[in-house]
């Protein structure tokens, strides 16, 4: 008779657990549809704040369709390089950000393409290379050659990339519909979400890693967003989007380390991304700071909380919640 009611409660338990790994797989997934509608509402008004500026150049319709790109590079930031999830979403992200890009192929592709005589399509960008599909390619208009959107040649190129950067995030907003992890066992889901979560933070330091170089010889130009000078704003939107996957509403793995009895280690994770944010540098450009000593450890400061956090997923996180943590997408880049 023990032995059956301690049979139930182990059942009982069990049970409890998918629940609520169930329930985490939900939250995880809807997180992504609404991030997935944010952006597609950001590409959107980029297009319209692009074609603006086009019907009636000025330095106000400039200055409102260069906002609209930073509000569409933050709400990208939350798909940045998790690598996990759906597959026809992970498909769209070279086409949304060709990054990095050492050689400059955007700026000498964009080039060659405004020397020809034509009127470019949303059809005709969708046939070219992904480095002028994207993100990457409007912000070459906006902020580096600003000029060409004061004449048709260039209004025609840079609208046609506008149009195919919103027909990618409604693509994206596609791919999203359905729960990639709902066939999933609750404990490969589990894996999946952890993994996803550590691909962007490897992701994330790669971006801040590039430009830091050795010490005494930073690389600026491999800064993400160097033409508009704000890599480091949307390096901290890339970091509010990890601890709001972190905590998934409530229900993420924050929760399910408390749950199971581990929340000294979800405090000092869920401080760590407290902390970064709220000590974030002013300056929304890395550039100007990988230029003083001074600036380039509060950079290294950024970096070595990030890989605390790295760090404490591996080592801490993953034997807790006993999930296999196994290479990732940029491993060996």
């Amino acid at each position: 008779m023990k032995s059956s009611v301690l049979s139930v409660a182990a059942a009982a338990l069990l049970m409890t657990g998918c629940q609520e790994q169930q329930t985490m797989s939900e939250a995880v997934h809807q997180l992504h549809v609404t991030s997935a509608e944010d952006f597609t509402k950001a590409a959107g008004q980029l297009n319209q704040d692009l074609e603006a500026v086009c019907e009636s150049y000025s330095p106000a319709s400039l200055a409102a369709a260069q906002q609209s790109w930073r509000q569409a590079m933050d709400r990208w930031m939350v798909f940045q390089g998790r690598d996990k999830g759906s597959e026809a979403a992970l498909a769209l992200s070279w086409q949304i950000q060709f990054w990095p890009d050492k050689k400059n192929i955007t700026g000498v592709k964009l080039s060659q393409m405004l020397k020809q005589d034509k009127a470019w399509t949303v059809a005709d960008v969708a046939g070219q290379s992904v480095a002028v599909q994207g993100l990457g390619a409007t912000e070459w208009f906006l902020y580096e050659h600003a000029d060409q959107l004061a004449n048709g040649q260039g209004c025609a190129l840079a609208g046609a990339i506008g149009g195919r950067l919103q027909q990618s995030s409604e693509q994206l907003l596609a791919a999203w519909q359905n729960n990639p992890w709902q066939q999933m066992t609750p404990q490969m889901a589990l894996g999946e979400y952890l993994g996803a979560l550590n691909n962007q933070l490897d992701y994330s330091m790669k971006k801040l890693g590039r430009p830091l170089g050795k010490p005494g010889s930073p690389k600026p130009y491999q800064a993400e967003a160097w033409r508009s000078q704000t890599s480091l704003s949307h390096l901290k939107a890339s970091v509010a989007a990890m601890q709001q996957l972190y905590l998934a509403g409530g229900h993420g793995i924050d929760a399910l380390l408390r749950e199971q009895g581990f929340g000294e280690t979800a405090d000092r994770i869920n401080n760590q991304f407290a902390s970064l944010l709220a000590d974030w540098p002013q300056s929304d450009a890395m550039v100007p700071m990988l230029k003083t000593v001074a600036g380039y450890r509060e950079l290294l400061k950024i970096y070595n909380g990030l890989e605390y956090i790295r760090i404490a997923l591996h080592d801490e996180v993953a034997p807790e919640l006993k999930v296999v943590v196994g290479f990732n997408a940029t491993d060996g880049d």
